[in-house]
């Protein structure tokens, strides 16, 4: 963490740059040509600055324990290498040394007074909350991170030299106003469009086909008619519900369940409770008096000034009255009554009971079915394991899948024909369990080769199949695929004749009639959409649709396809927006900025790596990441 707040403290705008800069210019230009060994300490030289394996190796580590900070999960080298993380740190290694030795060949100098203000001044070296630098704490940074005085002075004045160069770049480079006012113009222009919608509705009926037509279409498209390869596969699905199947529940086990579970069955009695609770208990037993008197319970509540809402508990039952004692009065004393005061959990209360609802039940007839098949999932998925063994047994033994289902009856599916996509020939899902991982199994065995068993999740069985037969793809005759060949043909019928149509109003709105009257000789509606976004779908507009839009100049025709085929859109441009510059355009120029000087940085290390000449030693670098002894 320490070395991190050393590291933050050399950080700013421009290191932030560089960093991103660093993270791209390797693909840019590369040292894959330059690979090889030159040495046993060396990971990389640049001119004649050398890179040691140990900077190399901290410096990797430092990266590999933060992120591994940053994810809360540790990175392990065969992960760091596959996202790239080695090259990354080499990469940026490689550039501050190529800056590094630019700025010794340039005399470049940073004096220690330079470094001594610069250090002072960061308030990252200070304690926290402190406002000025205390060099006691400095050195305990020092200390924590293995760095002394002296090293860190190279290090700060090196860093330094680097931002200097990088600055004398050209750094807050201005960006063109036409650049900016293109860029403005593209993300916020909106356009509105007049348009007519051309579907299958506004060709109507086309005559259907005939014998000599389909049979022309049906071989000009033989190969989009022809049948998938098949498999003929036989599976044995154990599940609780296939077991269940086969196991009967007397109807003693059903009543017992019956008997013994009353309240599932039917419904508990409810009653209408209200009641009054009283601080003292002298009130209570004279409200009581009061009603024995001939008051009613209405007319206590009201005396206490409370309302119907804060007496009522509601038509609930005996388990729902939070207060045991509550409840206990409740369902004792009769329906129309009020109860002796009773000391409860909140005070003493007077119980009254308006009405009630006995309790009901269904009979044992109407439930036994569903006691049965509940009884037999039970057993079915205590015995699901062992009969998992017997068929494991059987299949140990040599018997097939049809033997052991027949043994142990069970039901054997045996589909005739399925396809990659877990369909039978009339285009149905197949109806099994596990089908994605059955299909998949089928296709990737042969007949008679024995598959592994298929666990279904949340204890939901296992699935043995097997590879019965492979039902080579070969070429439908026309008979067997005169219904697709109908189907395929009346729709390419459809889409060329509102083609053909949307082609003639473009051409005539081209020509210079207006698309109203366009719209109207074809007894079809005009309609208008407003404020189109470039690159944003807008029904019937695809975002395809709308890159034609607004490729088009205002009042400017277009023809294209709509959101939905076959339908297709006559559109014309009706009125182009482009708003006011705002601060988001502000925004705008300050990341163009920033990508201008990335990319004079991202040139200018390049032209240096081709002066001064980058090599890399593979089996070092390998070596101080884990991966052995390179090549």
């Amino acid at each position: 963490m320490a070395l991190q707040t050393l590291r933050k403290g050399a950080s700013g705008w421009i290191a932030k740059i560089f960093l991103v800069v660093l993270m791209l210019s390797f693909a840019v230009w590369g040292i894959a040509d330059v690979f090889r060994g030159f040495g046993n300490s060396t990971v990389a030289s640049v001119g004649g600055t050398d890179i040691s394996a140990n900077d190399f190796r901290a410096r990797y580590l430092e990266q590999v324990q933060q992120i591994g900070r940053q994810t809360g999960r540790g990175l392990s080298p065969e992960q760091a290498r596959a996202i790239g993380l080695d090259r990354q740190v080499l990469n940026q290694m490689i550039a501050d040394a190529t800056l590094s030795a630019e700025a010794k060949r340039l005399g470049l100098a940073v004096s220690d007074q330079q470094v001594a203000d610069a250090v002072a001044a960061n308030p990252a070296y200070r304690r926290p909350g402190a406002s000025a630098f205390d060099p006691a704490y400095f050195a305990q940074l020092l200390r924590s991170n293995s760095l002394t005085e002296p090293r860190f002075v190279q290090m700060e004045r090196a860093r330094m030299l680097r931002d200097q160069m990088i600055q004398s770049l050209g750094t807050g480079l201005a960006v063109p106003s036409v650049l900016v006012d293109a860029v403005h113009r593209y993300e916020s222009e909106a356009r509105d469009a007049a348009y007519i919608l051309v579907t299958a509705d506004a060709v109507g009926a086309l005559p259907a086909p005939t014998e000599d037509e389909l049979r022309a279409f049906y071989e000009a498209h033989k190969i989009t008619f022809r049948a998938p390869e098949y498999r003929k596969v036989s599976v044995l699905a154990l599940t609780p519900d296939a077991l269940a199947a086969h196991i009967k529940i007397g109807e003693e086990d059903a009543r017992a369940v019956y008997d013994r579970e009353q309240v599932r069955f039917g419904t508990p009695e409810r009653r209408e409770v209200r009641q009054i609770v009283f601080s003292k208990a002298e009130d209570a037993a004279a409200a009581a008096d009061k009603i024995k008197a001939g008051a009613s319970f209405s007319d206590i509540a009201a005396e206490r000034g409370l309302k119907p809402s804060d007496t009522d508990l509601g038509l609930v039952t005996k388990a729902s009255i939070l207060d045991p004692k509550i409840a206990e009065v409740a369902f004792l004393i009769e329906p129309g009554s009020t109860g002796a005061p009773i000391e409860g959990r909140f005070g003493f209360a007077l119980v009254n009971v308006t009405r009630a609802e006995p309790a009901s039940r269904k009979p044992f007839d109407e439930v036994k079915g569903e006691i049965e098949t509940e009884l037999a999932l039970a057993k079915a998925r205590r015995e699901l394991l062992d009969q998992h063994d017997a068929i494991e047994d059987e299949r140990a033994s040599g018997s097939t899948l049809g033997e052991i289902a027949k043994k142990l009856s069970l039901n054997l599916a045996v589909i005739d024909a399925v396809d990659r996509s877990g369909r039978a020939p009339d285009g149905k899902e197949v109806d099994i369990p596990a089908r994605t991982e059955v299909v998949a199994g089928a296709f990737a065995s042969q007949p008679g080769v024995e598959t592994d068993t298929i666990q279904l999740p949340g204890n939901g069985g296992f699935v043995w199949f097997q590879t019965d037969a492979i039902i080579p793809a070969r070429d439908r005759t026309f008979d067997e695929a005169r219904p697709q060949v109908e189907a395929r043909a009346r729709e390419e019928a459809v889409a060329k004749a509102v083609e053909t149509k949307a082609q003639a109003l473009f051409d005539q709105a081209k020509s210079g009639t207006a698309l109203a009257q366009v719209a109207g000789g074809a007894d079809l509606p005009l309609k208008v959409a407003e404020g189109l976004q470039r690159g944003r779908a807008a029904p019937p507009f695809s975002v395809e649709a709308i890159a034609e839009v607004f490729a088009a100049k205002e009042g400017g025709v277009g023809m294209v396809a709509a959101a939905e085929a076959p339908d297709r859109i006559v559109f014309q441009v009706s009125k182009i927006t482009v708003p006011p510059e705002g601060p988001q355009d502000q925004q705008v120029a300050a990341q163009l900025s920033a990508q201008m000087e990335n990319d004079l940085l991202v040139q200018y290390l390049g032209a240096l790596q081709q002066q001064l000449g980058v090599t890399v030693n593979q089996r070092v670098l390998s070596q101080s990441v884990g991966g052995g002894a390179g090549i």
